[in-house]
């Protein structure tokens, strides 16, 4: 019996939830997948499963197994295709981390570009709270600066300085006008990032400013789509919104006035070898930044 089968089945029927389930996706037989795990659960000395005429329910030690068994899968098809990329087309999943607003209004820009330069290659992106520390499993974490990162075996490199600006649609600016100064825009309504529907914010210049709005939102989406939807004026990076600049859906207020300045990293870990997929999306979005910052 083979072992790295075996382990795949059982992995298979805990995800799907029954023999039927894995062996139609395994594409084999209910009566073959049995087997496996009967041989499976020999080899180890434990039962791993608990079965029914209905259900299929994994012991303690089941559980323990599936959770490690199914990273060092992962790890190990990891080999196999950075392996494969020495001579062929890389290939092979990468696994990359990112705030939810970090994922969807940034990365999101780049991602379809760099998969169309490798087909073979594919992307799962994984989404935190900001300061939630990443997954260890990720080939790559891009976040601004954490400090509890630099003993957990993680190498950093700058991608670029982030320094937030202040937007709201023209609409909005026709109808409660354009502020001239900090204090002028400390009475707008802001929308404002968060559980409150205050905050206080320090400008590049060290002036403290505090903004406080009507709507109030820990959703990326919802707080972009506030903003050109004419509620009020937008605290963000301009990488996150590129295209409402460009096509005039939000415009820049205060332009000399930034605040909330940090440097924004890509985490990778620390390994023996170059991982080549995690080294091709860095070279690639480091390119297209430096491309964009030229223009």
């Amino acid at each position: 019996m083979d072992w790295l089968q075996s382990v795949q089945s059982y992995i298979r029927v805990v995800d799907e939830g029954s023999f039927n389930g894995a062996a139609r996706k395994m594409n084999t037989t209910s009566s073959a997948i049995s087997k496996r795990i009967h041989w499976l659960e020999e080899r180890i000395g434990v039962q791993l499963l608990k079965r029914t005429t209905r259900t299929v329910t994994q012991t303690e030690a089941g559980a323990l197994f599936h959770q490690r068994a199914k990273v060092q899968l992962e790890g190990w098809q990891s080999i196999v295709d950075e392996t494969r990329s020495v001579s062929q087309s890389p290939a092979g999943l990468l696994k990359i981390g990112a705030t939810l607003a970090v994922g969807s209004k940034f990365l999101v820009q780049y991602l379809n570009d760099f998969l169309q330069m490798y087909p073979d290659i594919r992307i799962q992106l994984i989404t935190t709270t900001p300061g939630q520390l990443p997954e260890l499993s990720l080939d790559l974490f891009i976040s601004r600066e954490l400090e509890q990162l630099n003993s957990l075996s993680f190498k950093a490199t700058p991608l670029f300085e982030h320094k937030a600006g202040f937007y709201a649609s023209p609409a909005y600016l026709e109808t409660y006008g354009e502020p001239a100064n900090a204090e002028e825009l400390a009475q707008h309504n802001a929308l404002v990032w968060g559980e409150k529907t205050h905050r206080e914010i320090k400008l590049t210049n060290g002036q403290r400013l505090a903004l406080s709005g009507n709507f109030a939102t820990t959703n990326p989406e919802a707080l972009f789509h506030a903003a050109k939807n004419n509620m009020g004026v937008l605290v963000t990076n301009d990488v996150m919104i590129k295209e409402d600049l460009k096509n005039g859906t939000l415009k820049r207020i205060l332009p000399d006035i930034t605040a909330d300045e940090a440097t924004v990293y890509a985490y990778y870990p620390k390994l023996d070898y170059q991982h080549t997929r995690t080294k091709l999306f860095l070279d690639y979005l480091k390119q297209r930044l430096a491309k964009e910052n030229s223009d």
